[in-house]
């Protein structure tokens, strides 16, 4: 619910012509995609840290 509201009024102040839309579209898919590779790659920095501090 929080998060449509916010998209709504980030939409309220954001120019809505397709050029626009299109950059904030390739700025969402990147941040997710960047998202998705900090989760997969917290594994593998846990390991190496706990390796590391001898507990392995």
């Amino acid at each position: 619910m929080k998060k449509e509201k916010k998209e709504e009024i980030v939409k309220e102040n954001v120019c809505q012509c397709p050029e626009c839309e299109k950059k904030r579209q390739e700025h969402i898919e990147l941040e997710n995609m960047n998202f998705a590779i900090l989760l997969a790659l917290v594994p593998a920095l846990t390991i190496t840290f706990f390796s590391s501090a001898g507990f392995f």
